[in-house]
């Protein structure tokens, strides 16, 4: 009898082979995550060598946050571009960590990080000995493991940008097009039954007290964080990561194409970019990586690889011809403080409740900082950690275990307060070395200046008066107690605050400004129109670009000019 298992993989493209389904001998028996997912979507070695000689309108470095915002800008404006995207790393993870099951995020949570740079002597000797956060090479980048917190700046946060840039942000589609783009949702919003009364009350005491609580303050309002999922309308708190959006975008055009009203997307993972060689007049040719070298034809390139990535790879392309880049160099540190306060502070909690409040501000010269703080009511720590830890604002400042226990009448802070570094900081750089590797032949230093000292200081005291405002209600402030951590890993509660040594992070994070733009190339690196000075055929997203970092966090930026950008060329060719 003969059976008819076609339809069993209707919709399934392509079908699987099957090696004749076992007869008359076994078909292959291994499969790994990287040939499930390269057949999907990734072009293969055997791709290469046609890919090499084809002509696309962009070729686009990096999966990550602007680089698929910008890919997906260009779609919209353009079904039929031809694009082109190279990506370092390989395929890791499906979604944001946080969303995976809990054994698995457990041994993933600390993420595969590199370090394509050397520290300086003075940098590591200099307290505090900071490091740079690293980067993810893997397909989203650190979008798989980011905290997601996606404030927009105001104009007055912009400081010293161009006029022209901060105009762009208050174009009437900037910001709702990136928020949609990233699925931004304000806590307040998200109304699960665990974001419920908490943060009510977390938004009425704070938009009560921050005034006069924080006098340095000048805004609060509950996060906005990238989690909402609008595909899923049971899910309500589900944490953002580009990958899916780069898988669905890929899927959609193969169908487009298939449909002769768009053109595929072609991905290469597992291809480093080295070298962008260049004609005298500053026009790209080739791209040489690690599989070969690429013809450029007429492709616009866009590099979407971070901040510190980009730089090394103009300074090594160009050199002389971009004398400014790497001589800025900024970003942010940060303090972490865990407080609690008893329970009856806030009325009516159920047993499981998360709340989450974005706080900014400056110091007397202007410069600036900003509390998230993440707020924890846990009557059953245990029980309910799982979804803690789906659900927790910022995974990477949540209270532990030993914390929550022992907690149980209490609500539980954790705030992440981040300070901005100062761009006339002279000893903060990037430079060449005499590495032979043109990825991490690059010095790095950064070293706190007077101004940046003053700011932590300030900083350090608005997270304590921010905590106070949060847990004031009808004008009474509870005993606040912080936690303190001890030399054998145990720790415990008191009404004294910690030490400065103990709240203090020495990582920089959000590194920005290495490759920063302007209109005159005798003070800036990268024109108004995302091009390096006298380079035709480039262009450039991310916070390298960003003049000042400010405090804010950078992603929603970040994307919004990726999608700019993508505008602009899209009008550009039209």
């Amino acid at each position: 009898m003969t059976f008819n298992y076609s339809k069993f993989f209707k919709g399934v493209d392509p079908e699987p082979a099957g090696e004749s389904q076992g007869y008359p001998v076994p078909g292959p028996q291994g499969a790994s995550a990287d040939q499930i997912a390269g057949n999907a979507f990734f072009a293969s070695q055997c791709d290469w060598k046609s890919i090499v000689n084809q002509v696309y309108d962009y070729i686009v470095i990096g999966t990550g946050p602007t680089g698929v915002a910008f890919i997906d800008q260009i779609y919209k404006e353009n079904p039929s571009a031809k694009i082109l995207v190279l990506e370092r790393g390989g395929f890791w993870l499906p979604v944001h960590y946080q969303m995976l099951p809990d054994a698995f995020a457990a041994t993933t949570g600390s993420p595969p990080t590199t370090y394509p740079w050397s520290r300086t002597t003075e940098m590591v000797t200099t307290e505090p000995e900071f490091f740079q956060a690293g980067y993810i090479p893997v397909v989203g980048g650190r979008s798989t493991y980011w905290s997601a917190w996606s404030p927009s700046p105001t104009p007055d946060l912009m400081r010293d940008w161009p006029q022209s840039m901060v105009d762009t942000t208050l174009e009437p589609d900037f910001w709702p097009r990136a928020k949609e783009f990233l699925h931004v949702t304000s806590m307040d919003k998200i109304n699960d039954g665990v974001y419920a009364n908490l943060q009510t009350q977390l938004d009425q005491n704070i938009a009560k007290n921050f005034k006069e609580f924080v006098p340095s303050a000048e805004n609060a309002y509950p996060a906005p964080i990238a989690v909402d999922n609008s595909e899923w309308k049971t899910v309500k708190f589900y944490k953002y990561s580009t990958v899916g959006t780069l898988l669905n975008i890929h899927q959609r055009q193969q169908q487009l194409a298939k449909e002769g009203k768009g053109t595929e997307l072609t991905i290469v993972d597992q291809c480093v970019v080295q070298e962008l060689l260049h004609d005298d007049k500053g026009t790209v040719i080739a791209i040489n990586t690690d599989r070969g070298t690429l013809n450029v034809s007429n492709a616009q390139i866009i590099l979407a690889m971070g901040a510190i990535p980009p730089a090394t790879l103009l300074i090594n392309s160009f050199g002389d011809q971009l004398p400014n880049a790497g001589q800025r160099y900024t970003g942010h540190f940060m303090s972490h403080v865990t407080a609690r306060v008893k329970r009856s502070a806030y009325k009516a909690l159920s047993d499981l409740e998360i709340g989450a409040v974005y706080l900014d501000g400056k110091d007397e010269s202007g410069y600036q900082y900003h509390v998230q703080a993440s707020v924890f009511a846990e009557s059953n720590p245990e029980q309910d950690k799982v979804t803690t830890a789906r659900e927790c604002p910022d995974a990477a400042a949540a209270p532990t275990m030993l914390q929550l226990i022992g907690s149980e009448d209490y609500v539980v802070f954790v705030c992440a307060t981040l300070g901005e570094i100062s761009e006339k900081n002279s000893d903060n750089w990037i430079k060449l070395n005499k590495g032979k590797d043109p990825t991490t032949n690059i010095s790095l230093q950064l070293i706190l200046g007077n101004e940046e000292k003053a700011l932590w200081d300030q900083l350090d005291t608005a997270t304590y008066q921010t905590i106070a405002a949060l847990a004031t209600s009808d004008d009474t402030t509870p005993e606040i107690e912080y936690w303190i951590d001890t030399p054998d890993g145990d720790g415990y509660w008191t009404t004294d605050k910690p030490p400065v040594d103990q709240i203090r992070l020495n990582i920089i994070v959000h590194e920005a400004s290495q490759i920063w733009a302007g209109e005159d190339p005798e003070s800036s690196v990268v024109g108004l129109d995302y091009r390096p000075h006298g380079v035709n055929n480039v262009y450039v997203t991310g916070a390298g670009i960003f003049p000042t970092s400010g405090s804010w966090n950078p992603t929603l930026t970040m994307c919004g000019f990726a999608q700019d950008l993508a505008v602009r060329l899209s009008n550009k060719e039209s």
